[in-house]
């Protein structure tokens, strides 16, 4: 099965990473438009996406405070890992992994749009925690297409 892992540092605390996440209105701070409840174990949330106009139920799986968040969405499931990186809990390793994949030029394009969209999750979950930016959005306009030579 083939996985789309993307890892980052975030200088803040797990604590304040993870309820960022899990909690509504932290989501829609930098990256959904709206959630419509936090994430609870086997419970099912709605997250709206005004950039493209799509809302998604997204199945909640395991939790596990500042540790663990995982998903199941159109298309995969994700696990976000937290981790502290300094003594002082200061820093925070975050490791997003979305599986599976497809195989050949359709997984291709499916992980390099993934690929994006994670690593507009993460700069905008860094700009909300370190720099106080609320949801900046994510342009419609941005593609990346993978084509068959």
């Amino acid at each position: 099965m083939t996985r789309l892992i993307v890892e980052d540092r975030i200088d803040r605390p797990v604590k304040d990473v993870f309820n960022t996440i899990v909690t509504p209105e932290g989501l829609s701070s930098f990256f959904t438009a709206e959630a419509s409840a936090p994430m609870v174990p086997g419970t099912t949330v709605t997250w709206r996406f005004g950039h493209v106009d799509a809302t998604f139920d997204v199945q909640i799986g395991e939790i596990e405070t500042d540790r663990l968040i995982s998903w199941s969405w159109p298309g995969g499931d994700v696990t976000i890992e937290l981790a502290a990186l300094e003594t002082s809990g200061a820093a925070t390793r975050l490791t997003i992994t979305e599986q599976p994949m497809p195989e050949g030029t359709e997984g291709a394009a499916r992980a390099v749009g993934q690929t994006q969209g994670w690593t507009y999750f993460v700069c905008g979950l860094r700009a909300h925690l370190v720099h106080g930016i609320r949801h900046f959005g994510l342009s419609d306009s941005i593609r990346a297409t993978v084509v068959d030579a």
